[in-house]
């Protein structure tokens, strides 16, 4: 990898990996385009996703048309995204909740995932 991608991949230290954590990089907008997330996700038969990340209008939007294509059910949760101007982000997030995606407050989602079974499996790195 070079310098500029490594940096421009850097996660910051409020959100970074904990142990246990699994980080897929990627290179192009999708989470999916050129990674093995979808092979990831069905070795551990998952039929839904939480979305967060930057930039809603962008790599966002990429990641959530591809896995509602991939026929994942796929939920944006609406705190955990962002995009560099108000507008984009607000237009992108109704056209998704309309199209691909149901968009979720923080609170739905939190309490979602305290509502999973403990013994989940992940798989191997």
């Amino acid at each position: 990898m070079t310098e500029q991608w490594e940096k421009a991949n850097q996660i910051v230290e409020e959100i970074a990996p904990q142990p246990g954590d699994i980080v897929v990089h990627k290179q192009k907008p999708s989470a999916f385009f050129g990674t093995p997330l979808m092979s990831m996700l069905t070795e551990i038969h998952a039929d839904s996703l939480l979305v967060c990340g930057t930039t809603t209008s962008g790599c966002v939007r990429a990641s959530v048309i591809d896995a509602f294509s991939f026929n994942m059910k796929v939920s944006v949760v609406e705190e955990c995204v962002f995009d560099r101007g108000q507008a984009s982000h607000k237009i992108n997030l109704f056209d998704m909740a309309m199209k691909y995606a149901d968009v979720i407050p923080l609170k739905e989602a939190v309490d979602y995932i305290r509502a999973l079974p403990d013994n989940l499996y992940a798989p191997a790195l």
